[in-house]
């Protein structure tokens, strides 16, 4: 684990359940957060430390201008279900584009766990029993890690995808990863908890041990 460089981290989703997660294990390794809230929204439950700013995330120059002083950017966005999931792609493109003009080459995504290589030429999504009804949000997911191979080549990225399934869990500080495959336990199972998902991001953005590319993480 990485803990002896303070980053200055402009958080996208920092409410939701990874997100928050992230919040705390960030604060928690001695970064600073700055969470990037959508306009109009009060004032999020988010620890003391935590910088609040108000920006609309899909307007490039405006996110750029939220951006200045920070490090890195870090976006566990979730569309919401009232939106098609190719806004994820939408977005991608002008975190890239923000990033860019802000100088901030640090970048790190959240991804989907159906995008993931069970076997080569093999996707997790590709079985036959993945629910037909989520193929939407992994194909979202996979548009999104393509416009940052397509766009962010002059950018650290990494998109940290989770395992088949993640839920509440006590933190254990024990994860394992892999580039681009489904990371499953002795049993066959795929599974973490929210705050060692979190453990694991917090440390990539950091390490760096993914550049340019997915980083799936598992117990």
């Amino acid at each position: 684990m990485v803990r002896d460089i303070a980053v200055r981290i402009a958080l996208i989703g920092g409410t939701g359940r990874i997100g928050r997660a992230v919040v705390d294990e960030a604060l928690a390794q001695g970064h600073e957060v700055r969470a990037l809230l959508r306009p109009g929204r009060d004032a999020a439950d988010l620890p003391a430390p935590v910088t609040q700013l108000s920006v609309d995330v899909f307007d490039a120059p405006a996110l750029a201008s939220a951006l200045t002083g920070c490090d890195a950017l870090v976006s566990a966005y979730g569309v919401p279900a009232s939106q098609p999931p190719g806004r994820l792609a939408e977005l991608t493109t002008v975190l890239v584009r923000a990033a860019e003009q802000a100088d901030v080459e640090r970048l790190v995504t959240v991804g989907g766990a159906g995008m993931l290589e069970t076997a080569p030429g093999q996707r997790l999504a590709d079985a036959p029993d993945f629910p037909h009804a989520l193929l939407p949000k992994v194909e979202a997911h996979a548009d999104a890690v393509a416009v940052l191979h397509a766009l962010g080549a002059s950018l650290a990225w990494t998109c940290v995808a989770p395992p088949a399934q993640i839920g509440p869990s006590p933190r254990t500080g024990r994860w394992r990863s892999d580039a681009g495959r489904l990371v499953r336990d002795a049993e066959g199972a795929s599974r973490i908890g929210y705050a060692d998902f979190a453990s694991a991001l917090v440390d990539e953005l950091v390490a760096r041990r993914f550049p340019r590319g997915v980083m799936a993480v598992g117990e």
